[in-house]
């Protein structure tokens, strides 16, 4: 199957940002069932970032352009 348009995110894509806030991160073990490339593509994107917690821990936030992805329609396959 073709891959689908880069800005438009994929379905491990969706999910793991659904369940992020912008304001307090998930640790990288909480963002399954993404894995490290995934996590990585959506850092470059944008539609992800890794800050630290109060604590000096890495966390992932989600970010407006990953908010904005999220709301793109999913295009239909013909």
């Amino acid at each position: 199957m073709p891959a689908g348009p880069s800005h438009i995110p994929h379905y491990v894509e969706r999910t793991t940002p659904q369940r992020m806030s912008t304001t307090e991160g998930l640790p990288f073990e909480k963002l399954r069932p993404s894995g490290k490339q995934t996590a990585a593509g959506m850092v470059a994107k944008g539609w992800i970032e890794r800050r630290s917690d109060g604590q000096g821990r890495p966390v992932y936030c989600i970010t407006a352009a990953g908010q904005h992805a999220l709301k793109a329609p999913i295009p239909l396959k013909r």
